[in-house]
């Protein structure tokens, strides 16, 4: 067990750990960071990022949340929120991870980041409607965005 004297080197190994894409190593030295600063939020934040990487989203939900919920400053909600509405998403949630992107809306300085993500959630919980309104509101703050978006879309089918 690696044993670091401050929280940034853990931070850092980490962070190397997924550009490599060694995301169980990254698992492993994340559950250690949250072992020796539980009250961290970037322990918990990495900890569910790996998890989400390793395809564990009932771990990512929980650490995420933990993560969100030790969260200050608008730029921890938004990274924190982000994760935690994957994890949600992944796990077929899809009403939860609509709710709190709802919450996130205020808190998320990048809104292009936010309509594409209730595009998706509207889209699978089938709500065509809702879909077509948060496309539209794309349209309207970056159409180069929004057609990238339907691209990706359409050439996924």
């Amino acid at each position: 067990m690696v044993q670091f004297t401050d929280k940034a080197p853990y931070i850092k190994q980490i962070v190397l750990y997924f550009q490599s894409k060694e995301y169980q190593k990254a698992y492993e030295l994340s559950k250690e960071f949250i072992e020796e600063y539980p009250e961290q939020m970037p322990a918990h934040f990495l900890y569910a990022k790996a998890a989400f990487w390793l395809n564990d989203y009932e771990l990512a939900k929980k650490e995420a949340q933990i993560a969100f919920n030790l969260s200050k400053g608008q730029d921890e909600l938004t990274v924190t929120g982000i994760l935690l509405a994957c994890a949600l998403y992944r796990l077929k949630e899809y009403e939860s991870g609509m709710e709190l992107l709802k919450l996130l809306k205020s808190k998320i300085a990048s809104q292009e980041k936010l309509m594409k993500l209730k595009f998706i959630f509207a889209l699978a919980l089938n709500d065509e409607h809702a879909a077509l309104r948060h496309l539209d509101e794309l349209y309207e703050m970056n159409e180069a965005e929004a057609k990238a978006l339907m691209l990706k879309l359409v050439s996924s089918n």
